[in-house]
C-alpha cells in the first residue's frame, strides 16, 4: 500500500515538474530564447524533405503530415477524448463506475487553459507565410495564420491523448504483456513525434512551440497516469 502511494506521489510530482518546466520555458521563449534555432530547424527540415532523393514524393509526405495532425485537432481531440471517457466510465460487464476517468476531461480543460495562457502571454510570432506548406490533402483543413504560435496545441494534445490511451489500456489490464506494452509505447511515441515534426515541416509552428506543447501535454498527461 505504501509502495503504491509512493508511486502515485512520484508520478504526480513528475507531472507537476513538467508543468513548472512549461511555465519557465514559456518565460524564456518570451525573451527570445531559441529564436535563431527555431528558424534554422524549420529551414533545414523543409529543405531536407523537399530535396531528398529518397523522399521525392513531397505531396504524399505533406498529406501524411496533414493527416497525422487530424486527431490532434482541437475539435476532433475533444470528441475523441469525450468518447473514451464515456466508454471507460461505465463497465457494463462488471456493472461498476470508474470515477478516475473523470480526470480526463478536467485535465484536458486545464490543458486548453495552459494553451490560452501561452498564446495570450508569451506572444511568440508564428512562422512567416512563405514557410507554410499547404499541399492538397484528403483531410479538411481551415488554416488560420495566427499571430502567435506558442505553444503548439497539436503537440500538447497529441502527448495528452497518448497518455490517456496508455492510461485506459493499463487500467483495463490490457498491457500486462511486456511486449504489448513496449509495442503500444513505441506506437504512441511515434505518433507524438510524427505530429510534432509535421507542425514544424508544414510551417505552422516553431521547434520551441512544439517543445512547449510537449511540456504542457506531458504534464497533464502524466497527472492522468498518477491515477493508475
Amino acid at each position: 500500500m505504501i509502495r503504491l502511494l509512493k508511486y502515485h506521489f512520484l508520478v504526480l510530482l513528475c507531472g507537476l515538474l513538467l508543468l513548472f518546466s512549461y511555465y519557465f520555458f514559456s518565460k524564456e521563449v518570451k525573451r527570445g530564447f531559441m529564436k535563431e534555432t527555431d528558424f534554422a530547424v524549420t529551414v533545414k527540415l523543409q529543405e531536407k524533405i523537399n530535396t531528398s532523393k529518397r523522399l521525392h514524393l513531397v505531396d504524399f509526405i505533406g498529406n501524411v503530415f496533414e493527416g497525422s495532425t487530424f486527431i490532434a485537432g482541437p475539435w476532433m481531440s475533444m470528441g475523441f477524448l469525450g468518447f473514451l471517457t464515456i466508454a471507460a466510465f461505465v463497465n457494463l460487464k462488471k456493472k461498476t463506475i470508474n470515477l478516475r476517468v473523470l480526470l480526463i476531461p478536467v485535465l484536458f480543460g486545464l490543458l486548453v487553459f495552459g494553451e490560452i495562457y501561452g498564446k495570450s502571454v508569451v506572444h511568440h510570432p508564428s512562422p512567416p507565410f512563405f514557410m507554410i506548406k499547404n499541399p492538397t490533402t484528403i483531410f479538411p483543413k481551415y488554416y488560420i495564420n495566427e499571430a502567435y504560435s506558442y505553444p503548439s496545441g497539436h503537440a500538447a494534445r497529441a502527448v495528452f491523448i497518448s497518455c490517456v490511451i496508455y492510461f485506459l489500456l493499463t487500467m483495463n489490464y490490457l498491457l500486462r504483456d511486456k511486449r504489448k506494452k513496449l509495442l503500444i509505447i513505441s506506437g504512441l511515441t511515434g505518433y507524438v513525434l510524427l505530429v510534432s515534426i509535421s507542425r514544424i515541416y508544414l510551417g505552422h509552428h516553431w521547434l520551441s512551440d512544439v517543445i512547449g506543447g510537449g511540456f504542457l501535454g506531458g504534464s497533464f498527461g502524466i497527472i492522468v497516469l498518477s491515477a493508475l
